[in-house]
Order: C-alpha cells, then structure tokens, then sequence
C-alpha cells in the first residue's frame, strides 16, 4: 500500500535553499523538532509502518536536515527495536555534516546526498552556502550504498553534462536529476540516449554502468507515510497536498 515513510525534520539549517519545500507548507507543519524525545506522533508512525509492512523508513526534513536532529542515532536504535524487521532505514541530507556524524551515517541501511552541483558558484545559488561537501572523501568512508540527488534548476542546468561526468568520475553508483515541483520546464537529461527501464513511472538511464534517474513530481506514481514535525501524519506523496490522518499527539516531552 505504501512504498515508504518520511521521518521530517524542522528547525534551524545549515544551508538556506531558495527551493526549500518548508516554504511551501503551512508553517504548523514546521514545528522545531530538532531537541525533541521522543519526536510528536513517533508511536503513531511505528503502528502504520508495522500494520501495512512500509519497507522503507526515510529521515529527511522540510526546513532541516536530519543530521541535525540531536538524537538521530538514538531514534535510528529506537526503531530498528520497534519497526519490523524488514525495515530498512535511510536517510536523505544535504551532507554537511556527514564526515563529522560518521559513525551515525553509517547505521543506515542506505543514503541520498543533495548535492545540485560542484562548483562553489552554482552550489551557493541553489544551496545559500559555498562549502560544497567532500562528497570524494564520502563515498570512501562510507559503508553504506550512497546515492546523489540533484534538483535541476536554471543555475546548474548549463552545466549537467559535466555534472554527470563528475559523479561518475566520483564513483557515484545511483544519480538522479530531479525537477522542482511545479515548476513546467523540461531539461534535457542524456539527450539522444533510450531509457533502460522505467521507475514509478520516470525514466531510468545507464551512463556507463552509473544508474541514471530522471524525476518529475508529477508523474511520480509513490505513496508515502509522512511524520511531519509537529505530529501530522499523512499519506500524500506530495508533501504541499498532505491531509492529516492523526492529529498531533499532546504533551510530548522536548529537551
């Protein structure tokens, strides 16, 4: 019924993407969440994800990144104790602070760097800072598989082909390009190349032996569980159409 569920973080960032889906939700939603325990509505997240068997726990974020979350090592400890046993964990960051949170970031079963680009330039346009991590030094400390995940925009798009050559060059084993929501522009992907599969309905493409996905929103066919920060669980896949299905759980503790 589900293909996986989003654990979203909110609070302070430690980048400031003009794209930042937090901006598009009502700001309820981004209740901090970054020092609580346990998290608003974990136990309503745990009973869905056991009854319907979700193969997949995400911890990703609306305003935040994962990684900032002051418990993200008890609450993975946590639900591997809680969750069936087939469930997987995974985790989608920015990765500013993979390499000092090593240790966590390897507790996961898999993991997604959004990493739009390289250059310092581009990368300060889509992501509000210029330190682009040290995604080289990444992919080799890591014990666990390590996708990239770029969203496309007009600031990164002219230089794509090199982008793609880059994580290629890098070892990147899984890319995908992802186009922003809403947004009705068609950016050319490994123009002239046949896709060799198809994946909830985008288009799979192999660069050399590196998985290469194009993902449209729109035509994304996924169902998701969401845990927003204040509570709320939905289940739209598109975060700004969520309806509440349990409402926010009182009286938790925050430290």
């Amino acid at each position: 019924m589900f293909d996986f569920a989003n654990v979203l973080f909110a609070g302070p960032c430690n980048r400031a993407c003009p794209f930042c889906i937090g901006k598009a939700l009502p700001g309820a939603l981004n209740r901090p969440n970054l020092k609580a325990l346990p998290l608003p509505g974990l136990d309503q997240l745990i009973q869905v994800v056991n009854q319907h068997q979700i193969p997949e726990v995400v911890f990703t974020g609306t305003t935040s990144d994962p990684q900032l979350y002051r418990y993200e090592g008890e609450l993975i400890d946590l639900l591997r104790t809680r969750l069936h046993p087939r469930a997987r964990f995974s985790i989608h960051t920015n990765g500013a602070r993979v390499l000092n949170r090593l240790e966590i970031f390897n507790r996961y079963d898999r993991a997604c760097l959004s990493i739009p680009s390289f250059d310092p330039e581009v990368y300060e346009k889509m992501m509000g800072c210029r330190a682009v991590p040290d995604v080289a030094q990444i992919l080799r400390r890591a014990t666990i598989p390590v996708k990239i995940s770029a969203v496309l925009t007009e600031h990164n798009a002219p230089g794509l082909e090199a982008f793609i050559e880059q994580c290629h060059a890098l070892g990147v084993r899984r890319l995908v390009l992802r186009r922003l929501f809403g947004d009705t522009r068609r950016w050319a992907v490994l123009a002239g190349q046949t896709p060799v599969r198809v994946f909830r309905n985008n288009p799979v493409f192999d660069f050399r032996g590196m998985e290469v996905t194009y993902w449209d929103f729109h035509d994304a066919t996924s169902r998701s569980v969401n845990l927003f920060a204040d509570g709320t669980l939905g289940t739209d896949y598109l975060l700004m159409k969520t309806a509440a299905l349990v409402r926010p759980t009182r009286g938790v503790r925050a430290c």
